[in-house]
């Protein structure tokens, strides 16, 4: 596996992680040709990118579309754990609704009601959606400007996070107050038609909805800005603000239980501490260089200033 690039060897390793569950609880999956007929071809062109990476790596072209493929997979295999979710085990809301309640004595989402007011709400979902544009931003700029050691090992632990989170739905699977708790809610959320439209598009483009613990907004967000503060200060700054306010609106939109937002926490530091080094041992122990994503040594924080 280290002779493979480090982004589509940790690929290929989740997906072999997901072609084990559906051999362990095979007899579960009343769809599993459809399993195998998604994540046999993520598998395969997740190898011929490696192959293509080696061969033709030092094409701009080529290269680009191999260090940017990573967002390919993490939404074509987030989009296909709603096939495989559900039938894993049970839904944990429960126990989540519990821990909540033996925290705070409260249910929050429903406490945050009195707090409700159309443009709060709107403008909490644009902060919400904001997490499909933060980690993007962030490597297209390490790339663009000349970063290639922090953009690779930024994007590398950025998908290591994203991974890890989806291991987090498969074995925790709970799809959040916004359906658990609904009858016990006074209103529907009040927001307006920016709220209105971000909702519509988020329930066309996210088939899984058993994606709650841990809470990857909260996760993937605090690896994003963890890599800004290291190397681009000022994109930092920019980030903290909208940041805040998206893990805020986590519990306030009902997408999240506060234990997710913590499990979130706990993840992105785990992330960003073994991310880094395992990308420095993957990258030690591979025997072709000819890709420059690929650095013999780890990144040097930038200074603060740039």
């Amino acid at each position: 596996m280290r002779r493979l690039d480090p982004l589509e060897g940790l690929t290929i390793i989740f997906i072999g992680i997901i072609f084990l569950l559906i051999i362990l609880f095979y007899p579960r999956f009343p769809n599993v040709w459809v399993l195998l007929a998604l994540f046999i071809p993520l598998f395969i062109l997740a190898f011929a990118l490696s192959k293509v990476r080696v061969k033709w790596g030092k094409k701009n072209a080529v290269r680009f579309i191999c260090n940017f493929s990573p967002i390919f997979f993490v939404i074509a295999l987030y989009e296909g754990l709603a096939d495989l979710i559900p039938f894993l085990r049970t839904d944990v809301d429960e126990l989540l609704i519990n821990i909540d309640l033996a925290l705070f004595g409260v249910h929050p989402t429903i406490w945050l009601e009195r707090y409700s007011s159309i443009w709060f709400t709107d403008l909490l979902s644009l902060a919400y959606a904001s997490y499909y544009f933060i980690p993007v931003i962030l490597i297209t700029i390490l790339y663009f400007w000349g970063k290639e050691e922090e953009f690779a090992v930024t994007i590398f632990t950025l998908l290591l996070g994203y991974y890890i989170s989806f291991l987090g739905y498969m074995a925790m699977p709970a799809v959040g107050p916004r359906f658990t708790l609904t009858s016990l809610q006074q209103d529907p959320i009040k927001g307006g038609v920016i709220t209105e439209f971000i909702i519509h598009i988020l329930n066309l483009i996210e088939r899984t909805k058993h994606d709650c613990f841990p809470s990857g907004h909260t996760q993937i967000v605090l690896i994003s800005i963890w890599f800004a503060y290291q190397y681009r200060r000022s994109l930092y700054w920019i980030f903290l603000p909208i940041i805040i306010a998206l893990i805020f609106s986590t519990i306030y939109l009902r997408y999240h239980y506060v234990i997710d937002i913590a499990a979130g926490v706990a993840f992105a530091g785990v992330t960003v501490v073994v991310g880094p080094a395992l990308w420095k041992w993957w990258v030690r122990g591979r025997s072709d260089k000819s890709c420059k994503s690929c650095i013999a040594s780890p990144p040097k924080p930038l200074s603060p200033s740039a």
